[in-house]
């Protein structure tokens, strides 16, 4: 399987969101996504946890344990070094396979995920898995980028698919609540953060444009900077004309 995340890529998403964070929002966004919710005591499967960031501020913020799982060695391996460098003895990582996770049924207290459920192509049988790994009364919480009812009529939405480099399957949030809901999620909500995204995507395409030009260059290259900035330019446009919604989500295992 050929890496969508390769070190470059990684490099140029810790430049603009932070040191172990490959989605906007840092540690800000995470306690967004789990307001009101106590965490203390539990354990919790950070799904697609990438290279850490969301795991590191569940570990933090008093989770008895965390195990982060993505599917690509090189990101798993780099949450590792940085959990050391953090000194988090409640927090592990490895590397799975595509499918069927392979813990045991009702092993934890909450799945959380931020933003990989849309590189999942089907959300039911997905959701039935965290259902299975989850305790009575446990919970799934996290954030996934969703599309608008409309979007294949939005052209800005067209163009930033084109030029998508990764593989990407995002739904609505009513078709999301609904495979929640058959794979027997109850309590099911979701939260539009399409306003809060998009004021948040034209700051940072000004700074790729600007401040940060220089030091993404020395990352990437001129070459994978220009390819990228022409491509955040089409998703801020997406997100902006209200088609690309990044979204939380929480739900209930009965």
């Amino acid at each position: 399987m050929a890496e969508q995340y390769p070190e470059h890529f990684v490099r140029r998403l810790e430049i603009l969101w932070g040191d172990g964070f490959m989605s906007p929002g840092g540690a800000g966004e995470v306690h967004e996504a789990l307001l009101g919710i106590d965490i203390r005591g539990k354990r919790i499967l950070d799904f697609g946890c990438g290279i850490g960031g969301p795991s590191f501020v569940l570990a933090a913020s008093g989770a008895a344990e965390v195990i982060g799982i993505d599917i690509e060695p090189q990101l798993v391996a780099r949450a590792t070094v940085s959990a050391g460098r953090l000194g988090l003895g409640n927090v592990s990582f490895q590397c799975v396979e595509p499918g069927p996770l392979g813990f045991a049924d009702q092993s934890f207290d909450m799945v959380f995920s931020k933003e990989a459920l849309l590189h999942i192509p089907d959300k039911e049988a997905i959701f039935r898995d965290f259902a299975r790994l989850l305790r009575r009364g446990g919970m799934f919480a996290g954030s996934d980028w969703l599309a608008s009812e409309n979007c294949r009529d939005v052209p800005e939405w067209l163009a930033y698919r084109s030029l998508a480099r990764y593989s990407i399957n995002p739904v609505t949030a009513a078709q999301c609540l609904a495979a929640m809901e058959k794979a027997g999620f109850v309590q099911v909500s979701s939260r539009d953060r399409n306003a809060w995204y998009a004021d948040v995507a034209q700051r940072d395409l000004a700074r790729i444009a600007g401040d940060l030009r220089a030091s993404l260059i020395a990352a990437a290259g001129p070459d994978i900077y220009e390819d990228w900035l022409t491509m955040r330019r089409a998703q801020t446009a997406a997100v902006v004309a209200g088609a690309h919604r990044p979204t939380h989500l929480r739900g209930v295992k009965p």
